[in-house]
């Protein structure tokens, strides 16, 4: 019962710092200047959308 205990606390915060880390890189990408995406020769919706890709 403990090791099951253990692995559903251990999922949680998993997903918890996959969450946070999610957040993170949006706010950045919202934050970011569009004159940043234009010199990369993309824009903001395609970097969203990689975000969402890259989950």
């Amino acid at each position: 019962m403990a090791i099951a205990t253990h692995n559903r606390f251990r999922r949680f915060f998993s997903a918890a710092a996959q969450s946070i880390n999610f957040a993170s890189q949006a706010d950045r990408l919202a934050n970011t200047p569009e004159s940043v995406f234009v010199a990369r020769g993309t824009t903001r919706q395609q970097a969203i959308q990689d975000l969402l890709n890259g989950m």
